[in-house]
């Protein structure tokens, strides 16, 4: 559904908004007894550090080596906190509550939240976008967390900014996630990356939905709007790999690591993160994901 409108009061005059309308919400049916407790204790951590601001206990949850990947915050526990206790704005979920989509696989948990923001030009217009958090769990404690966040402070973090990480692709896959994981790729490399659109028909389901707001929903609006460009020979492999797959149950994650210009320093480059998310069901892929942010709407 390339937007969603829904009509407000006079009131609405922010051009952010925490308006929610119901976002259903899934999770992994896939997880082993180690992926649940991760998940839950990753839950516990958005709660009581994100969300509650309870920072004396963050030992509890983060280890002494935890590394940000935010691109505003130095890498630290310590700056993480302090950044959480002077500044949350620069932690991009902070405030969010219920992930819409959610599932531990290995070392790994992942978040994906429904986020909202008001069309400045038609305020009865309401966009949904999503954004991301992933954490990485050593025994029992956070050892790393990514999330979406772009730069926006001016100071130069060296080769903090460069990004980086822990990347374990998971390849302990069921027969199911197998499947999963060979349909993710046909979206994501064989038809968005070489330029395949036809292999839609057989791969998506007819009312296939898109969360992507700036395409159109459904199988054949997804054909032609991705229609019509050179394609490729197939070769098997990425044109630009991700950096990290996660495969759940029905959940293919694909985690890029990107760059852009750094707006404190000119001449420089920042990393910032991003995802694309396939739901597969029956044999085809029923959902879509990605982080792609109103064309029309200024963050």
């Amino acid at each position: 559904m390339k937007k969603i409108i829904l009509l407000f009061s006079l009131m609405l005059v922010s051009v952010t908004t925490t308006a929610q309308y119901a976002v259903p919400q899934q999770t992994s049916t896939a997880m082993n007894g180690d992926e649940r407790a991760n998940l839950a204790f990753a839950n516990d951590f958005v709660r009581d550090i994100l969300n509650a601001g309870n920072l004396d206990i963050a030992t509890h949850y983060m280890s002494a080596d935890f590394i940000s990947h935010n691109p505003n915050v130095l890498g630290s526990r310590e700056s993480f906190v302090d950044a959480l206790r002077t500044n949350p704005l620069l932690i991009e979920n902070v405030g969010q509550i219920t992930p819409e989509v959610q599932f531990a696989k290995n070392e790994y948990v992942f978040f994906m939240w429904a986020s909202f923001i008001v069309n400045p030009m038609e305020p009865a217009i309401i966009y949904k976008y999503n954004t991301l958090d992933l954490l990485r769990i050593e025994d029992g404690k956070i050892v790393e967390h990514w999330d979406g966040a772009h730069k926006t402070v001016a100071m130069n973090f060296g080769e903090k900014a460069m990004g980086g990480g822990v990347y374990n692709d998971s390849n302990n896959y069921s027969a199911r996630e197998q499947e999963t994981h060979r349909l993710g790729q046909i979206e994501f490399r064989d038809i968005l990356q070489f330029g395949h659109a036809e292999l839609a028909m057989e791969y998506f389901a007819p009312m296939y939905m898109q969360h992507n707001m700036n395409v159109p929903g459904g199988r054949d609006n997804f054909m032609d709007f991705f229609g019509g460009r050179e394609s490729q020979p197939l070769t098997g492999e990425w044109v630009t790999p991700p950096t990290l797959e996660l495969v759940s149950g029905n959940f293919y994650l694909k985690f890029d690591q990107r760059f852009e210009d750094d707006p404190g320093n000119p001449g420089e480059q920042s990393a910032f993160y991003r995802f694309d998310m396939v739901r597969v069901d029956d044999g085809l892929i029923q959902e879509h994901w990605d982080v792609a942010f109103p064309n029309k709407v200024s963050r």
